[in-house]
């Protein structure tokens, strides 16, 4: 609970901060006026193309869980993964990842420790197609880095954040593959670091997390979950690519839209206050300035786009939680529920 505390004061005054730098040269007045302005056939669009998304992440969801759960139904998946966007955007510390595996464990009678490991593989492989498009779109002969030590240093990092994203993802591939050779291996280390009792413990966590990756065993699986995944971030690309041209924005895009939504995607999994509000408008000023938007378009895009689209998902879930027989109290307790049910593993 005091960690949790720890996380929600500093995602406050994070969000806090992030929002004064992101506010601080636009007129309120300006960003509203731009606002009325926009093409509200291209937002509706926008925000039906966004929340389509939670489709595909329910589609996904059903390979990552055929290893442990192969007769898995759509709607407690889709149900579940609205739940936890719901509460990422009403409760702070990030409980919807929680609350989405807790919630797919109750409907599906799924154990709760192979939810949790189907969510780690989701995050390795969304992590694995953001590094790539960021790799892609800044290696682009047209992307607005102009020359110079700035230039090289961006690309450059780019680059190496691709390779170590790779890098890791192949040593959990192979860890995945080869659980058991992992497992005495970290028993072997275990012994020289850890008591006893704390070392089987946590030796029988990472045969339960690895047991449970089961879409990095099997090749075919990986390759569907690998296709899945790049569809789940092309669809919220072009989503960003029609919020940008309802504002007149033409320059980033596709290309520019790919590009600031894995800057976005990466920003957000920092500490902030629920809905991400602050981050995610601060990642789009800075992706979005390096095409030289003026200020107030950017602020003017991201907080309507972000409002817009936090709306549907948020209702989806709530309206989920009450038709699965969910609590609140439980979705704001879930990671005690998870964390207990899977050291009871």
């Amino acid at each position: 609970m005091r960690g949790r505390a720890l996380k929600s004061i500093l995602g406050l005054v994070l969000t806090v901060l992030l929002l004064w730098w992101v506010l601080r040269d636009v007129s309120v007045a300006e960003v509203w006026l731009r606002v009325r302005q926009a093409d509200p056939w291209l937002l509706t669009g926008a925000v039906i193309v966004a929340t389509f998304s939670f489709v595909l992440r329910a589609l996904r969801w059903r390979v990552l869980l055929e290893p442990t759960h192969p007769d898995s139904r759509f709607n407690p998946r889709f149900g579940a993964t609205c739940i936890g966007f719901a509460v990422n955007n009403l409760l702070p510390a990030r409980l919807g990842e929680f609350a989405r595996a807790y919630a797919l464990s109750r409907t599906e009678n799924l154990n709760i420790g192979a939810s949790v490991a189907s969510l780690v593989a989701e995050r390795v492989f969304d992590g694995l197609v953001l590094a790539l498009f960021l790799f892609v779109t800044i290696s682009l002969p047209g992307f607005p880095l102009g020359e110079g030590s700035t230039a090289t240093i961006v690309r450059r990092t780019a680059n190496i954040g691709a390779i170590a994203f790779v890098l890791a993802f192949f040593v959990l591939w192979l860890a995945a593959r080869h659980s058991d050779r992992s497992v005495r291996l970290f028993e072997r280390v275990a012994d020289r670091w850890l008591s006893a009792a704390l070392g089987a413990r946590v030796s029988r966590l990472l045969a339960g997390f690895l047991a449970g990756l089961g879409s990095l065993h099997d090749t075919a699986t990986f390759v569907r979950a690998l296709g899945w995944s790049l569809v789940v971030w092309v669809n919220l690309s072009i989503s960003i690519w029609l919020g940008l041209l309802a504002f007149g924005i033409t320059e980033p895009g596709l290309a520019g839209a790919i590009f600031l939504q894995s800057v976005i995607a990466f920003a957000v999994a920092a500490p902030s206050s629920p809905g991400f509000f602050g981050v995610f408008e601060a990642a789009t000023r800075l992706g979005l300035g390096v095409y030289g938007i003026p200020a107030t378009d950017m602020v003017s895009f991201a907080t309507s786009y972000h409002i817009l689209t936090f709306v549907p998902v948020t209702i989806i879930g709530l309206w989920y939680i009450r038709h699965f027989g969910f609590s609140w109290s439980e979705m704001g307790h879930s990671e005690e529920i998870v964390e207990a049910a899977v050291h009871e593993d």
